[in-house]
């Protein structure tokens, strides 16, 4: 057994995979498997096999074919810098590197590997023996380590988490039990496959036998029309895409059946109206422990500052600084175990071990647990701003600033400052310009905020820095703005002198 066996077992002749402009059949994608297995099969060192690729399709169909051969893959993200490209091909290691001729150029400094453009691979004919990659389908790969898959890193570097295909296929039985999703349902993503959750709900299309679309840019002409096309019934998507679709939701321009949030936190007075017009959820997780908790539609009204319920087969611990577990209500340090885990960081047993405390993962973000289970996110460890030794948390001043109705989105981070350690600074965009919108937005946050969660500056701009995952990148926008070299308690600190 492995994952391509299971995709042969729910094979849908009458389904389709829709990615952004182009659609494919079924048979279209288990025809590019044979054809890439036997390529692949041909290669003497295989065990490793890096994929560079423009075509997001193109990287499903190799997801498929190295589950079926029994290999490891390591899908790279196309929108990084060379050079992040390059420090993933060191920390991987790969034994062959299959890559889009548009990477050529970068692909060309890559010493001592095997080096395959896919162009080459998908314009052999295969040949009239399938005996061999035939018999390969039904071996039992799944205890077998699969996919070497790097994290966002948003707030650290990118670290690779490896998985087997027993974790990923867990993690797709999880999922549509959770969702209920069934072979009728139309699946929509945008997550990049290189990215955990792409991969989960490529699988959760393909291991099914759904249709599934995939839209890799935002761009509300195309999507109305796709969505509504492929009549969508069920999308996992980002927190600031939901933003955007917000009005054809409610407005029901555009139908989805069912909706959840993910990878980042969504304000309350959002949840409350999406609530009102859909089945909308919202789950909270990692790349390395699968999604840990769900807020549905049916939860209680108190409980949706939550990031939802903890899930039968989770358990979450809350730390503090000692790593001693904290009793409900009480802010630390959020820990998760759970059957779905991940195998381990690749080639770094020392980043593994450090990574958990008895078991339990440690996720980098803050938060607390209620005495009816309900998880509540506080903020993001590294999001934690330290001014004149009080604790201030991020997300409690963005979600005030949020409210705004001018407010598109913002980030609030904490800047260098010589009086106070840090400062709270706010960096917003706005729906429209407005003069003195400053002022406005002060005056409005006054009865909103303690005097010591009070943006000391701000910063209004047309686009704030973000990932694949549509999480903002805080850490780019620190050093963007430490480098101003702005000294807000200057005047302050002359006065005290």
């Amino acid at each position: 057994m492995n994952l391509y066996s299971c995709f042969l077992q729910k094979f849908q002749n009458n389904r389709k995979l829709v990615f952004d402009k182009s659609i494919y059949s079924y048979e279209d994608l288990k025809l590019k498997i044979d054809i890439a297995t036997e390529y692949l099969n041909k290669l003497k060192n295989n065990n490793k096999i890096l994929v560079l690729t423009d075509n997001s399709y193109h990287l499903g169909v190799f997801l498929l074919t190295i589950a079926r051969i029994g290999k490891i893959i390591i899908p790279v993200n196309k929108d990084l810098k060379e050079k992040q490209i390059l420090d993933q091909i060191s920390a991987s290691n790969p034994s062959v590197i299959i890559y889009s001729k548009i990477f050529k150029k970068i692909i060309s400094k890559v010493k001592n590997k095997i080096l395959v453009s896919s162009e080459q691979i998908f314009n052999n004919r295969l040949e009239k023996y399938r005996k061999g990659i035939n018999k390969m389908s039904k071996k039992n790969y799944m205890n077998q380590s699969f996919i070497i898959t790097f994290s966002s890193g948003t707030t650290s570097n990118p670290k690779p988490i490896l998985f087997t295909q027993k974790i990923k296929y867990e993690r797709y039985e999880h999922i549509r039990k959770l969702y209920k999703i069934k072979k009728r349902d139309i699946i929509l993503t945008s997550s990049p496959l290189d990215h955990s959750l792409g991969q989960r709900l490529f699988f959760l299309a393909v291991l099914t036998g759904c249709n599934l679309v995939y839209l890799r840019k935002y761009n509300l002409k195309i999507w109305r029309k796709i969505i509504k096309k492929n009549k969508v019934s069920f999308a996992i998507l980002p927190s600031n895409y939901l933003k955007l679709l917000k009005e054809d939701l409610l407005n029901k321009r555009i139908k989805i059946k069912k909706i959840v949030s993910a990878a980042s936190d969504i304000n309350k007075s959002d949840k409350l109206l999406f609530r009102k017009k859909i089945d909308f959820s919202e789950m909270y997780g990692a790349s390395e422990i699968g999604t840990i908790t769900n807020l549905s539609k049916s939860a209680p009204i108190n409980k949706i500052n939550s990031v939802g319920k903890i899930l039968s087969g989770a358990k979450v611990k809350i730390f503090d600084k000692r790593f001693n577990s904290l009793s409900a209500f009480k802010i630390g340090k959020i820990a998760c175990k759970t059957k779905l885990q991940f195998k381990g960081y690749y080639n770094n047993k020392i980043l593994t071990k450090r990574s958990k405390v008895d078991g339990f993962f440690l996720t980098g973000d803050l938060g607390y647990v209620d005495n009816d289970n309900y998880l509540f996110f506080v903020s993001r460890e590294n999001d934690v701003i330290i001014s004149s030794g009080l604790n201030i948390y991020s997300s409690d001043v963005e979600k005030e600033i949020n409210e705004h109705k001018n407010i598109k989105e913002c980030a609030v981070i904490g800047l260098k400052d010589d009086f106070f350690g840090e400062i709270v600074f706010s960096i917003c965009v706005l729906k429209k310009q407005k003069k003195n919108f400053e002022l406005n937005l002060r005056n409005f946050l006054s009865n909103r905020l303690a005097n010591y969660q009070q943006p000391i500056g701000y910063s209004f701009i047309n686009e704030l820095p973000k990932n694949v995952l549509g999480k903002i990148l805080k850490r780019d926008l620190k050093k963007i703005y430490n480098e101003k070299g702005y000294d807000f308690s200057k005047n302050l600190r002359s006065l005290l002198n």
